[in-house]
């Protein structure tokens, strides 16, 4: 294979010399350095309109050439061959005898460095051979095989590697821009022919670059297993656990929303309705949780594409013979057997255009090394003990290891109600009471104490009963207290936040 000018090496980025209709340039053994054929086509494995394989051999290349009809003037190359010797091979002396090389460079490789491919002049060698199989060499009989491209005027590659090791079956896709790989199988360390150390099994897809994973009908991620041999293969889209899971957030959002109802607090809007009652973004009729719950237990006839394509819109959930599970929604799915983590460096946000639900079977925490701030536009509700009460028989604490604890209604009232006794407290200081109008303390039998403006009032049903070292009934006297300014303000939304396109 010749360039244009009848060079059989590349120069820089100029490695293929081909015309429009991907014919090339060839030079016999026995032509001039100088000569070149006419343009010859080149053979592909499939060719047709708009589609086939597109395999062009570059210039330097050795290439095997027929003959249609064993015509001259008809040539046609029909495949590249290696020619190289490489390294650990076996030359021919001067005197014709075979003189083996020492394996010493092979047993240079190891995971993450190639050997034997010095002889960069001794032609065109293979990528995979088996020439070292052994262990003290590349530890590659022969299994790899594949196809390679090659970067031109530089030393990156594109690459579809099979290695069909026993028991050790591998698939690798790879591009050396941005160490970009889809590793299938038993995945070992890699340095072109030598096969390396384990790196663990199954699938690993990576780049050093940004990645994306998109999907327009739903995405499901599970570490959940499902049949897939021989005997039986489950649908791809079965996910009869997480729905499970599902199912239990609903029921537990169920629960704990009626009790809040009936102990007068906030009830949860994912179970209630979030725009308005029994409505959700992903369906008009349904609660966010429960319209959740619908599209992740979609199914759609298995028998006709396009009937399975309406049924998903339809959002059936009835199982039967002839159904295969499918998301009713474009929905991401996560579902962990055993745990899911996420951790980040510096930040974690979750976003939610309509409800966010962080529901537990058993415990959940919160934990933070600075501030913890929790606002809403509405109302915060808290309840404790909707079941019984929890450890050392506390519903709600709230404690301040040090500095203050402040509580304010700054545009209402603040109610504060106890079917037992009410202790307040402090251990080292005093306790104020203050009103801008009126102080009233009463009993339910009718004793009462009434401070108002500037007056006291003392009544009750019954015998009032002083007891003191010392009375002292004095002149008027004034004490003025400075009462606190609260803040003051008014949040205008003109639209909900929500995160739809």
């Amino acid at each position: 294979m010749v360039g244009e000018n009848g060079q059989d090496l590349p120069q820089g980025g100029n490695e293929i010399y081909c015309d429009r209709l991907g014919r090339v340039r060839i030079r016999f053994h026995w032509q001039h350095s100088a000569d070149a054929t006419c343009w010859v086509r080149v053979a592909q494995r499939s060719a047709g309109g708009g589609m086939g394989s597109q395999f062009l051999p570059r210039i330097g290349q050795e290439v095997l050439v027929q003959f249609l009809e064993n015509d001259i003037d008809r040539p046609l190359v029909i495949s590249a061959l290696y020619n190289g010797q490489g390294e650990g091979g076996v030359p021919h002396t001067p005197g014709g005898e075979a003189r083996e090389q020492g394996a010493d460079a092979f047993g240079q490789a190891h995971d993450h460095a190639v050997s034997g491919q010095g002889n960069l002049a001794g032609g065109h060698s293979p990528a995979w051979h088996g020439a070292a199989g052994g262990s003290p060499g590349h530890r590659n009989a022969a299994a790899q095989w594949g196809v390679r491209s090659k970067e031109f005027g530089g030393e990156g590659y594109n690459q579809l590697l099979f290695d069909d090791t026993d028991n050790q079956g591998r698939v690798q896709m790879r591009t050396t821009m941005a160490a970009t790989e889809l590793n299938l199988g038993h995945l070992v360390h890699s340095a072109d022919n030598f096969r390396g150390s384990l790196r663990g099994q199954g699938a690993e897809l990576r780049s050093d670059a940004y990645g994306a994973v998109r999907a327009g009908a739903g995405l499901l991620v599970t570490s959940y297993r499902i049949q897939h041999g021989a005997g039986q293969r489950d649908p791809a889209g079965d996910n009869a656990a997480g729905i499970a899971l599902v199912k239990q957030a609903v029921k537990l959002a169920q629960t704990f929303s009626d009790a809040a109802v009936k102990h007068q607090t906030v009830g949860m809007a994912a179970h209630l309705g979030a725009r308005k009652a029994k409505a959700s973004a992903l369906d008009a009729k349904e609660a966010p949780l429960q319209a959740l719950l619908t599209s992740v237990s979609g199914m759609v006839g298995e028998r006709h594409l396009d009937a399975a394509h309406n049924d998903a819109g339809k959002r059936k959930t009835a199982p039967g013979a002839g159904q295969l599970p499918h998301v009713s929604d474009p929905l991401v799915a996560i579902s962990a057997k055993d745990g899911l983590a996420m951790t980040a460096a510096r930040d974690l946000q979750i976003a939610a255009g309509e409800v966010a639900v962080v529901a537990s079977g058993q415990d959940s925490q919160f934990a933070t090394g600075g501030q913890l701030r929790v606002h809403t536009v509405q109302a915060l509700g808290v309840l404790g003990g909707a079941v019984g009460p929890g450890e050392q028989d506390i519903g709600v604490q709230l404690i301040a290891a040090r500095d203050p604890v402040d509580v304010q209604a700054q545009a209402g009232a603040l109610a504060v109600q106890a079917l037992g006794m009410v202790d307040v407290k402090s251990s080292n200081a005093h306790i104020d009471f203050a009103s801008a109008k009126k102080i009233s303390l009463s009993t339910v039998g009718g004793a009462n104490i009434t401070i108002d403006g500037g007056n006291i009032t003392i009544q009750c049903p019954g015998k009032i009963t002083v007891n003191a070292g010392k009375k002292s009934f004095i002149g008027p006297a004034r004490s003025n207290y400075p009462m606190a300014s609260l803040p003051r303000s008014e949040m205008k939304i003109k639209k909900k936040y929500a995160f739809s396109s």
